[in-house]
């Protein structure tokens, strides 16, 4: 088997360096290296050639944005697998060699393959994710029967320590939707109600979410964007049709409807159009047509909306709801 691993960037000088010689000290090797350079300015690709020359492959292109950076790497890869690193950070060293081993004996159904990561803070190295959000893995080969489940309320199968099928994400449309932000999330869907996933307990990687990249990072920046919207409406529609309509998809459907309504960018009509999204598949409740209603007002119905929102739950004693699904 042949393994391409995959480095989107865009303007990440100062940490892509770290990230490329973390895959190129693997106890084993992959076969290939790919950067591809989404249109930096900051002289991201001239430093890397500098520094590491033939050994990766680099691949300017204008600015396409993060999905059309990694559409254009799977496109490029030779290997029959992918494995993601986003530019900030970094593989551990034996990560290559313990998930190429399990996927060397995986059947064909599963296209997906992952392990544990572990968050860096300001604080330092904190706890992994498998820990954070309670998914306990107790076989070295672990595969899923309801490749749905561990997609929501927490998505465990990151990008950034996967092994995923080329062939897979090619037949599921992975990031050929543009999004800026959220494609990762899209593409644990696409691929989800198609193949069966697989998982290893060991951590592989490790995410940094260190101040100094909070300006710059997609997770922050596309948290209140359109596209976390427009990638979960496209994740739980495709869930419904998969599945027939099981909950949880058409609940958190009109879920998300509700919170792409109060950005800013979808004033008036949009906003009253858009609230009719409700409806398609959780059909009639209270609140929807609460909502729907407000939404006739346009910004100042939202505004309403979230008002009477604060209250009630200040008075139910309960969290902060905004549209957003449980993390």
């Amino acid at each position: 088997m042949k393994i391409s691993a995959l480095i989107p960037t865009y303007n990440r000088r100062k940490y892509v360096q770290r990230a490329i010689e973390s895959v190129l000290s693997q106890t084993v090797s992959v076969d290939e290296v790919i950067v591809v350079d989404d249109g930096s300015t900051d002289g991201t690709a001239e430093e890397i050639e500098r520094r590491f020359g033939d050994s990766i492959r680099i691949i300017r292109q204008t600015n396409q944005g993060v999905s059309g950076a990694r559409l254009r790497a799977i496109q490029e890869a030779h290997g029959e697998w992918i494995a993601f690193l986003d530019s900030d950070d970094e593989w551990l060293p034996d990560r290559n060699r313990q998930l190429a081993m399990a996927a060397e004996q995986l059947p064909s159904e599963v296209a997906w393959l992952f392990g544990d990561m572990r968050m860096v803070t300001d604080q330092g190295e904190g706890e992994t994710v498998f820990e954070q959000y309670g998914l306990t893995v107790t076989a070295q080969k672990g595969i899923f029967s309801d490749s749905l489940s561990i997609q929501f309320p927490f998505q465990f199968p990151m990008l950034q320590c996967s092994l995923i099928r080329k062939q897979a994400l090619l037949e599921a449309g992975c990031f050929a939707d543009r999004l800026t932000s959220s494609e990762d999330f899209l593409a644990g869907f696409q691929i989800g109600c198609r193949y069966k996933f697989a998982t290893i307990p060991s951590v592989v990687t490790k995410i940094y979410r260190t101040s100094d990249l909070f300006s710059t990072s997609l997770q922050h920046g596309g948290v209140d964007g359109p596209d976390y919207y427009r990638a979960r409406m496209m994740a739980y529609e495709l869930a419904i049709k998969t599945t027939g309509g099981k909950e949880p998809w058409a609940e958190q459907y009109a879920h998300v409807v509700r919170g792409f309504c109060k950005l800013p960018i979808v004033p008036g009509r949009g906003c009253r159009r858009l609230a009719l999204e409700q409806f398609r598949y959780d059909g009639l409740s209270a609140k929807s047509v609460a909502f729907a209603c407000a939404a006739i007002l346009g910004r100042p119905g939202m505004r309403i909306w979230d008002v009477v929102g604060r209250v009630s739950r200040r008075i139910l004693g309960r969290g902060p709801e905004d549209g957003r699904p449980s993390p």
